[in-house]
This record gives structure tokens, C-alpha cells and sequence, in this order.
């Protein structure tokens, strides 16, 4: 069967690689990457890729783009938004894996516009946003009107080897993001701002003990899409006890909050990188009379060359690849695709979902 699905994915690191490996497995999609550094393109293995993007960025990807049904964008330093004008001009679908709200806002700012070049945005296709935002936006159809629901994830090293708890597991840039911005919640069904690295609380999940508190943009689009339908809505970041304090040291009491440029580097520095972690996964929903929990737990993988494949770049790529297969399947109309609008129960038609489905979830009270 010849491949009927030319696919464009911008990048050349880790994820990028990830993705592509998944989708070349099926005989359906013809896969390249591009990218502005020719050194990353060059050490890849076993993937095409196109020349370097050189020059004036938007001329290098309307052509690269140009004959694609869809260009998925796995770099965080190339600017989403030019990305998907680029991509509407030429009738091209355009996801992304990036975790920036500012970022998903400036492409959904463009719906109209892929509307009438009936093509799809979908921005956040990663781990959260992305599959989490499914299971929440699942969790959220079946809620009342006095409920509360706390999503909680942590990506962490299987073995934690320093007083942080912690890795550089994928990449620090959304890291930063998530603990320096504020974070939209509802609280009593209305829209709340709330300070990140707040709320801490300590929680068992499967015998054992995590501290959970504020991050940001995970939930923004469900936030804003349940206000009035739940009491309250909230994400939280699971990391292992003491991470928090650490990390208040260094962003309050050495004062990188005003220096994230300095946070960033250091973290990036000093954090080992790792492919073995793994994903919990846990949602909590408060009633007038209960509290039930459901949780998963994604694990590090061998791939067939007999190489560790972390969690995070599984569960990534896997979300991203479905919802490109349901998009080109038909499955989403033309326009804007905000995280969770693609419930599980559609995602499942696709089988690249299968990496992700097979853990299942397990309800329990801690």
C-alpha cells in the first residue's frame, strides 16, 4: 500500500524522533523531518529528513510544507503561531506538542481562518495538555454541578537519584513555564488565577507518598469550557516529598523567580537526563457525599533494538499520532481542536492509542 499521508514533523530531538519512528510504523503515512539544526538532522537514524531550514523562516517552511496533509510542530523554539499561518496557506493540518497557553492561544486566535481552509488546528497534542486533558474532559462529562475534580500527574524517574526527586526527563523549558505562571482553576464554578507552587498538599497513591501543588496550563481550555458547569476544576504537579521546598529555595530565597533565564539554565545543568520514568496519573472528584479516585501509571519501555524508551516521549507520541489519525480520518471538523475536545472513548479508533490504553485505570480510595 503506497503511503496516502505525507506528514511534515518540525524538529529533530528526542520527541521529534519519537513521533516520527511511531507514525513510519504504519504503511499510511510518508514522514520527514525539518529542521534549523543541520548537526541534530544529521544524527538521526533511519528517518528522513529534509535540508536545514535556512533563510527567512516562513519562505524555508512554505516549502517544506508545501504537497503535506499536516505538519506537526516537536520544537519548542520555533514560533507556533507563524508555524500554522504557514500551514492554513497551504492547506495543511497543524498540530503540536508544545505545553505554552500563550502559545495554544495565538494558534486558536486562527480558527477562522482554518475554518475556511478546512483544515485543523490542534495544539497541546502532547501529555498535558493533550492525553490528560482527554481523560479529564472524560471525567468532566459525567460531573455535576457541585463537583470538584483535582487532576493530578507526575512524570518521574523510576529512580530518583538526588534531593530534587528529579530529571530532566524531557526538557525544562515547559518546566519553567509550568512554575512560574499563574494558574487558571474554577473555585465555586467561577474562573480563579492561582498562584503557582501553592495548595501543597500530601497524597497516597499505590502505597506511596507524593506532595501534589499548583502548575499551570494544563487545563486552561477545559477550565474555560466548564465555568458555571462544575464547582471547582484545578491541576496539580506530582513530585516526590521535599521537591518543593528545594525548589522555593532556589526561586524565593536566591531569587531565580526574577531570573528565570538563570532557573532555566541551572536545572538544564544540573539535572541528569534519563529515559527511565514513569507517569502517574490520578484524578480525584469530590462530591456532597463522596470522593472517589481513579489512576494510571505509564511505564518506561524496550523498544526492538533493545533501548529504553522513557514514559513521556511514549505517551507524547502516541496521543499526538492519534489525533492525527483522527483528523485526517475525519473525526474533527475543520477549525480549532482544543485539548479534550478527542474523548478517549474516539481516540481509541486509532491504534496508535494502543501504547497508551492497555494500563488501563484503577479506582481506589487512598
Amino acid at each position: 500500500m503506497a503511503p496516502i499521508f505525507p506528514v511534515l514533523i518540525l524538529g529533530a530531538g528526542h520527541m521529534a524522533q519519537r513521533i516520527a519512528q511511531m507514525l513510519q510504523q504504519d504503511v499510511r503515512f510518508d514522514v520527514a523531518l525539518a529542521s534549523r539544526d543541520g548537526d541534530a538532522l544529521a544524527a538521526t537514524e533511519g528517518l528522513v529528513c529534509l535540508p536545514p531550514l535556512v533563510g527567512d523562516l516562513r519562505e524555508a517552511l512554505a516549502g517544506a510544507i508545501r504537497g503535506r496533509r499536516a505538519v506537526i510542530l516537536a520544537d519548542p523554539t520555533l514560533p507556533a503561531a507563524d508555524i500554522a499561518r504557514v500551514a492554513i496557506k497551504a492547506e495543511c493540518h497543524y498540530l503540536d506538542i508544545m505545553e505554552s497557553a500563550v502559545s495554544s492561544a495565538a494558534v486558536g486566535a486562527l480558527e477562522g481562518d482554518a475554518r475556511g481552509a478546512g483544515v485543523c488546528l490542534a495544539p497541546g497534542c502532547g501529555l498535558a495538555p493533550g492525553y490528560v486533558t482527554a481523560l479529564a474532559a472524560e471525567a468532566l462529562a459525567a460531573a455535576g454541578l457541585h463537583d470538584e475534580i483535582t487532576v493530578f500527574v507526575g512524570v518521574l524517574p523510576a529512580k530518583p537519584e538526588n534531593r530534587l526527586g528529579y530529571a530532566n526527563i524531557w526538557g525544562i523549558e515547559g518546566l519553567v513555564g509550568e512554575y512560574s505562571s499563574p494558574c487558571l482553576a474554577l473555585r465555586g464554578g467561577h474562573l480563579a488565577e492561582l498562584p503557582p507552587l501553592s495548595e501543597l498538599e500530601s497524597i497516597y497513591l499505590n502505597g506511596k507518598e507524593f506532595e501534589a501543588f499548583t502548575t499551570a496550563g494544563s487545563l486552561d481550555a477545559l477550565v474555560r469550557a466548564h465555568e458555571g458547569r462544575v464547582a471547582g476544576l484545578s491541576f496539580k504537579t506530582l513530585r516526590f516529598p521535599g521537591h518543593l521546598d528545594y525548589i522555593r529555595f532556589l526561586l524565593d530565597d536566591l531569587g531565580l523567580s526574577k531570573r528565570l533565564y538563570q532557573f532555566r539554565s541551572l536545572l538544564a545543568t544540573a539535572l541528569p537526563r534519563i529515559e527511565d520514568d514513569h507517569i502517574i496519573i490520578a484524578l480525584r472528584r469530590r462530591t456532597d457525599a463522596a470522593e472517589s479516585w481513579a489512576s494510571r501509571i505509564l511505564e518506561a519501555v524496550i523498544d526492538g533494538n533493545g533501548q529504553q524508551v522513557s514514559a513521556i516521549s511514549t505517551a507524547t507520541a502516541s496521543h499526538v499520532c492519534a489525533t492525527l489519525d483522527l483528523i485526517l480520518g475525519g473525526d474533527a471538523a475543520s477549525g480549532f481542536v482544543a485539548p479534550g475536545v478527542l474523548l478517549p472513548a474516539a481516540l481509541r479508533n486509532s491504534a496508535f492509542f494502543c501504547h497508551l490504553d492497555p494500563v488501563g485505570a484503577a479506582s481506589y480510595a487512598p
